[in-house]
């Protein structure tokens, strides 16, 4: 089994980054689209705390803002102006997303304000982490600290090829080259991936590490028979059609599972909440888990054995996700096509994923220090890249 990157059972033991009293300093730009950005720096975050390094998280919304600040973690707001454009079924919407980039691109003061925001609030940082804007991608040189990109490698095909099928192919490939070419301006790249590689920057996605074990989540919702089932349900913000909603919810109760669903597009909705800082509790205690196939959801899937059952929309980077899931094989899954999530292709797909026979899963907590341990070491080494003096001539 492959599952992100062969952990180790026990994480090791935390290695200071640095003495007591030298403090390095991180400066994470998250993008606010969707919330994974935002959940991998909060998650490095904390990871670093021990470390003794200090992040400070700034983001692009104050919908971003709110997510973080429910998790008990506080940031800063770099401007709304850039932003990816998405549909109420999460299918990216293309004209208006290359509408926004290019106004805040070609948008001399919108850029430059937001680019003297950044400076100021990175002063004094060791490291400004772009996690994902491109601002930092076409100005590394201008912020002042050295710049490290995090992406998924799908969101960096995305990116690199935005235009594909709607250019000349050698159109695309100039495109990809361009990007490809600014990205190795910067110090430095990370990026996170299910599919194992011996890159020392190349990470399985980090993920929340459940703070209840198994029974005590089933015990919390109720679930007083070890054969009742559970279902975690996460849309993130995109999804806001009710439909959608009402579907999902009328075939997890025909298959019998008490559902614990979060979502914002449905905070309104009954039986649904805005936020969970917890959910990850209930994702690795479920025997289902209902999500768009981001990295937020797939590293529940790779890291803690829980089927899948993966809402397929019009979204580059998740529908690449879709296709490395052969390889990993951590838990089964499932893939409905969101637009066409019918009654009776959920009821096939939820038989499908509970009637498979399995062995223990692995224990969520071990699993998921690991990952955060790998997470923190890579930064680590290169904040003391960053900080070793320069040689003498």
């Amino acid at each position: 089994m492959n599952v992100a990157h062969s952990l180790p059972a026990r994480c090791p033991a935390v290695r200071p980054c640095a003495p007591a009293g030298t403090l390095p300093r991180i400066a994470w730009l998250a993008a606010a689209d969707a919330r994974g950005h935002l959940m991998r720096a909060h998650l490095v975050r904390a990871a670093l705390l021990p470390r003794n390094v200090a992040v400070r998280i700034i983001t692009t919304s104050h919908e971003g803002r709110d997510f973080l600040t429910a998790l008990g973690t506080p940031s800063e707001l770099l401007s709304t102006g850039y932003a990816v454009a998405f549909d109420s079924a999460q299918n990216i919407d293309r004209e208006a997303t290359d509408a926004c980039v290019l106004r805040y691109l070609v948008s001399r003061d919108q850029a430059a304000r937001d680019l003297a925001t950044l400076r100021a609030l990175a002063r004094g940082a060791d490291l400004v982490v772009n996690d994902f804007h491109p601002l930092p991608l076409v100005a590394p040189r201008r912020l002042g600290p050295p710049v490290v990109h995090v992406y998924g490698t799908h969101l960096w095909e995305a990116i690199a090829h935005h235009f594909e099928e709607r250019v000349p192919r050698a159109l695309d490939r100039l495109g990809a080259s361009l990007a490809d070419a600014l990205r190795r301006r910067a110090f430095a790249s990370l990026e996170h991936s299910l599919v194992s590689s011996p890159s020392p920057r190349v990470l399985p996605p980090i993920v929340a590490a459940p703070g209840r074990t198994r029974a005590q989540v089933r015990a919390a919702l109720g679930l007083a028979s070890p054969g009742q089932r559970l279902a975690a349900v996460y849309l993130n913000p995109h999804f806001r059609d009710p439909r959608l909603a009402a579907t999902l919810e009328s075939a997890l109760a025909r298959g019998g599972f008490r559902v614990h669903a979060v979502g914002e597009g449905f905070a309104g909705r009954p039986g649904w909440r805005r936020y969970d800082a917890s959910f990850n509790d209930v994702a690795a205690a479920a025997d289902v888990l209902v999500s768009a196939p981001g990295m937020g959801a797939l590293s529940a899937w790779a890291h803690f054995g829980t089927p899948l059952l993966a809402l397929r929309t019009d979204q580059p980077e998740q529908a690449a996700n879709l296709r490395d899931l052969p390889a990993v094989r951590a838990a089964p899954y499932a893939v409905v096509d969101a637009a066409e999530a019918g009654p009776e292709a959920l009821d096939r797909a939820l038989a499908d994923l509970t009637g498979v026979l399995r062995g223990p899963r692995p224990d969520p907590a071990d699993t998921a220090a690991a990952v955060q341990a790998r997470w923190a070491d890579a930064l680590c080494d290169l904040l003391s890249s960053v900080r070793q003096p320069a040689p003498r001539r």
